[in-house]
């Protein structure tokens, strides 16, 4: 990646693209959402606060920002402006990955999966080693991207986002430990290491779906003809046939969602979508379970099969959690030890 530093950094963008941006984002008037001039660069100020397209357009970030979001940045220790938009899209998936299995976003659990780094003029969140914990995703981009992302931004007064930390010194060295979880941050980071979804650029019904679109009053459902769909099973593949509505189908007040291109940026998902294809290896075939046969030239009849996945992720019983955790190389013995969930599992057996 390209280490240029903000200060040579000129928008590339037009007034159009500017009217756009706003009226697709709906970034109110009163925080003045302009382009720079020729002779201003990326460099962050006091009054002005830089918003990089690629971050709304491809990584999810939608005004307002959530108070978890807000939250993050503070724990950071992070401005608005610094953070990567890859970086948003982590956090954005994060907290997506919560919802999808009925659970809240913290700082603990999003630490558990994610540590701070600096990356050039910006920071961004990289996995952690899975001596500590596996990721939450099982596909996220890393490096396909619009080349061009950092002269793509216009400028917005710093009381857009009031609650964004100062601007951190790129080269000061950064804290990091492994957080201590609560019994329900254990449980719940169990479901999502073990449940993994894949992180894209998500349409605006999805991010409905997590909570995090101010285009809908209530989070609407998902239905791929008429099978109603969780947010968890749309995490986990494509949804471009499916119709995302508010109230019931039938109901005038219903709202269909239709999936928009953004002429000015590139597609993520589809762009990695044809590497993923060429570089797929070739399916191999599962050899037929030898009980089955036995069972045929026996003449007992086969076991009814079993269910299909449900639309909800497994969760872990208690009994099994704790000789998990014990038996497990993703967690430390020190956060075991910590941790109040598994000292009553202890006193109890």
């Amino acid at each position: 990646m390209s280490r240029t530093g903000r200060s040579v950094i000129r928008s590339v963008l037009t007034a159009k693209d500017l009217e756009s941006f706003v009226e697709t984002y709906k970034i109110p008037d009163r925080f003045s959402p302009t382009l720079p001039g020729p002779d201003e660069s990326a460099e962050c100020t006091p009054d002005w606060i830089v918003l990089y397209t690629l971050a709304f357009s491809s990584c999810g970030v939608r005004y307002p920002l959530s108070s978890f979001k807000i939250a993050l940045l503070r724990h950071f220790g992070v401005h608005f402006s610094q953070l990567h938009p890859l970086g948003f899209m982590r956090v954005v998936h994060f907290e997506l990955s919560c919802v999808a299995v009925s659970g809240e976003p913290s700082i603990p659990l999003f630490c558990m999966f994610y540590k701070l780094i600096s990356d050039g003029n910006w920071f961004t969140f990289a996995k952690r080693k899975n001596s500590v914990s596996r990721p939450c995703y099982s596909f996220i981009p890393t490096s396909t991207y619009p080349k061009n992302w950092k002269s793509r931004f216009i400028f917005v007064s710093a009381a857009m986002i009031p609650e964004s930390p100062p601007l951190r010194d790129t080269e000061a060295a950064i804290e990091d430990s492994v957080p201590i979880l609560s019994a329900d941050e254990i449980v719940q980071w169990k479901r999502m290491y073990e449940n993994p979804t894949r992180a894209f650029t998500f349409s605006e019904g999805i991010l409905a779906m997590g909570g995090l679109s101010p285009s809908y009053l209530v989070r609407p459902k998902a239905f791929f003809g008429k099978k109603e769909l969780t947010l968890w099973r749309l995490l986990q593949g494509d949804s471009k046939d499916v119709k995302f509505l508010v109230g019931d189908e039938s109901s005038p007040d219903s709202l269909q969602v239709k999936h928009s291109s953004h002429v000015d940026e590139e597609d993520l998902e589809s762009r990695l979508a044809c590497k993923r294809k060429a570089a797929s290896p070739k399916q191999v075939s599962t050899p037929r379970d030898i009980r089955l046969r036995l069972r045929s030239a026996s003449g007992q009849k086969a076991p009814p099969a079993t269910k299909a996945a449900s639309e909800l992720p497994p969760i872990g019983v208690k009994s099994s959690l704790s000789k998990h955790l014990r038996s497990s190389s993703f967690v430390s013995e020190s956060l075991l030890v910590s941790s109040p969930f598994y000292l009553g599992v202890l006193m109890l057996q």
